[in-house]
Order: C-alpha cells, then sequence, then structure tokens
C-alpha cells in the first residue's frame, strides 16, 4: 500500500511561500499556506508589489521549467545588463557614465536561462495562479493540493509539535512547517529564540521604492533610464540607486521605471504596503540632476529596512520547521540574486521529497536543504 502524501504547513503567501507549495505540490505532497493578509499582496495607501523582481537566469530556469514560459513573456521586461553611473553630478549634462556591462547570449543560452525583471506584484500573481492550478495541469500524477487561507496570522509557532497557532486561537499541525513570512516573520523569531540570536539594531541599509510610469519617464526626456539594456546603478558615498525597466500590466504593460534608493540609514522604516514618511527627493542629497528629476516623478515610496541578523541554522532542533527565501538569508532589496536563490530553495525542496512520503523521514530531510556557506559568500551590503 503506497504511503499518503506529506502535509506541509507554509507560513506566508509570498514568493517564497508560493513557489514552496508549488515544487512540493509537483512532487505530491500538500500545502496549506497561512497569509496574515486578507487579501494576495495586502491593503495599505500604497499600492503592494510595485517593485521591482529581477530574477536572473538561475531562477528563470525554473521557471520555464514549470512551463511558464508564455507568462514570462507577457508580464515581465528583458534585461540584457547595465550601465554604471555617478551618484553626483558631474560637469557635463549628460550623467558621467562609468561603465557598461552586456551579458553574453552564448553564456545565457548555456544557462537555460536570462535577466527577467517582473513587477513583484505579478511575479506573486503568477506563481498563486500556479500553486492552485490542478495537480494534473502541472506535471503532477498525485493528487496532492495546495490550499490558501488569507486572514490567517500565525502568532505561534511550537518547533517541537510542528504546530502553528493562529490569532483566531485555531491551531494546525503538519508533518512540516516552512517560514515563508520574510525577516520579520514569526518563523525566523522562532528560530532566533531557539539558538539565542538577538536582532542586530545597528545602522543598517534603508532600501526606498517607487515607480515612475513610462510616459512621465519620457515625457520628461529622462530616455537614458531607458536607453541601456533594462537597469541602471548610480554609485556614490553611502547611498546609492539602482532603476529598473518593469512591464506594469496595471498600466496596460507599459515598461515602468522601478527606482531603489539605499541609504545607510536605520532609523526610516515603513512596510510594502504603507507609504514612508519622508519623500525620496528629501533624501537624495547632491545627485545627478536626472536622478533628482526622476525621483521627483515618483509616486508614494515605501522603506523598508535590510535585516542583518544572520540564523546559524534555517532548521529548527527538531528538524522539523524551516525557512526558507528571507527569512532564512535577508538580501539587500532589489539585490540580483534574491528571487533567484529563493526559487531555487523551493526547487530543491521539492526535488529532495519527491523522494520519500515517510513522515519519520522529515526531520532528517529538511536539515539536508540549508545552503548558508554559499549565500553568505553572495554580496550582502550593510554588513
Amino acid at each position: 500500500m503506497a504511503a499518503s502524501a506529506l502535509n506541509f504547513i507554509i507560513v506566508g503567501a509570498s514568493v517564497s511561500g508560493l513557489a514552496s507549495a508549488i515544487a512540493l505540490k509537483k512532487a505530491g505532497h500538500n500545502a496549506l499556506v497561512l497569509e496574515k493578509e486578507p487579501q494576495l499582496g495586502g491593503i495599505g495607501s500604497v499600492q503592494n508589489g510595485s517593485g521591482c523582481a529581477q530574477i536572473c537566469p538561475n531562477g528563470c530556469k525554473i521557471l520555464l521549467d514549470w512551463g511558464l514560459e508564455a507568462e514570462i513573456n507577457a508580464k515581465s521586461a528583458p534585461c540584457s545588463g547595465f550601465s554604471v553611473y555617478k551618484y553626483a553630478k558631474g560637469e557635463a549634462p549628460s550623467p558621467d557614465q562609468l561603465g557598461i556591462n552586456r551579458y553574453d547570449p552564448a553564456v545565457l543560452d548555456e544557462a537555460r536561462g536570462r535577466y527577467v525583471q517582473f513587477a513583484h506584484r505579478d511575479l506573486v500573481r503568477v506563481l498563486y495562479d500556479v500553486a492552485l492550478t490542478p495537480s494534473d495541469k502541472i506535471g503532477s500524477n498525485s493528487a496532492a493540493q495546495v490550499s490558501i487561507m488569507f486572514g490567517s496570522e500565525v502568532v505561534n509557532v511550537d518547533c517541537d509539535a510542528c504546530a502553528v497557532t493562529l490569532r483566531s486561537g485555531k491551531i494546525h499541525t503538519a508533518h512540516g512547517i516552512i517560514g515563508a513570512d520574510g525577516t520579520n516573520g514569526v518563523v525566523r523569531r522562532a528560530l532566533m529564540q531557539e539558538e539565542g540570536t538577538k536582532e542586530d539594531d545597528g545602522p543598517g541599509v534603508a532600501a526606498y521604492c517607487a515607480t515612475i510610469p513610462k510616459a512621465l519617464v519620457l515625457e520628461n526626456n529622462l530616455d537614458v533610464f531607458y536607453h541601456h539594456l533594462g537597469m541602471t546603478i548610480w554609485i556614490g558615498s553611502n547611498q546609492g540607486i539602482r532603476t529598473f525597466v518593469v512591464a506594469s500590466l496595471t498600466f496596460g504593460n507599459e515598461q515602468d521605471i522601478t527606482l531603489f534608493l539605499y541609504l545607510r540609514n536605520g532609523s526610516h522604516t515603513s512596510t510594502w504596503t504603507q507609504e514612508a514618511e519622508m519623500k525620496i527627493t528629501d533624501l537624495l542629497g547632491p545627485c545627478d540632476e536626472h536622478i533628482r528629476k526622476l525621483a521627483e516623478l515618483a509616486g508614494p515610496a515605501t522603506c523598508v529596512q535590510h535585516e542583518l541578523s544572520k540564523l546559524e541554522s534555517w532548521v529548527s532542533r527538531s528538524g522539523r520547521v524551516l525557512a526558507l527565501g528571507e527569512a532564512a538569508h535577508p538580501f539587500p532589496y532589489g539585490a540580483t540574486q534574491a528571487y533567484a536563490v529563493t526559487l531555487e530553495d523551493a526547487a530543491f525542496i521539492g526535488k529532495i521529497f519527491s523522494h520519500t512520503r515517510d513522515r519519520v523521514r522529515v526531520p532528517r530531510v529538511l536539515p539536508g536543504l540549508p545552503r548558508a556557506q554559499r549565500t553568505s559568500r553572495l554580496p550582502h551590503p550593510g554588513r
């Protein structure tokens, strides 16, 4: 008699959470996704997910393997490289360009992927739709299911009992728990408490994010942000800017500009759905006029702090609770590898659980996932 599917609880309907649900479903296991917000992406004074989700080839390859080429082509903008400029104003009217990097098409072909840039909200929606697609439509022969519950805030994680408690008081149990609720999530906090790690309250990197519609960019002669390959980087002292071309389905699939301003400052913060107290234009300091003009056109900005505290282990001592994505290895927002590593985590957890349906093996299998040694070598500004 065949063993039944394993049941997993995933905390957070994030990119990490939804991708993990897809991978586990493909492996023949069930996933219950618990999301504290009342709807996908949450609600607030700023539309969540307007930032750029840049996915490099190792992550894009996973989406292609999941059969999402049509969604990639329809809902993302390509990126073939980037230009680097000085943040400070130069003597010439044009930006002070330091260099250009172009991605080699032959290398991308070998990697079986490419650089693509979604609006974050659109990537989340794509993964949400796939997660709820019947198993037989996504290449799985099992009857595995994904259920997603909104308005279900997890307030406590019992690592030994493999159980979570919702704010309503309801308790859910499973064979394994995956924390995909970000750097300030309850799962990461539970693991930090278990290992006695304290949050780093020192000055980190604050990332301000805003989006500028394409029409406004072109009307104000800021074509420089479109001329070069899909991304620009502006380097300054203790601050910098990255801009990305993103496909915006909200505005008729126009390719808008997402701007990230990075400051070495630990005093400002908001959330992805709440407008920051300070405007980007008030924080720029002396800068190139193209940057200032672009910032003046920006809509409401959000500000999120980069988490500096490091987990010694992504897995609880019981071996049944695991942190993934930002909950495990926080990257600065807008980092090139952030989304790809998240997708790799999800794909790998699906791979390792495709070989077992034995609940007794869960505490032996989950500790095999963490790759802290590799991710610790990736650049983490602010450390």
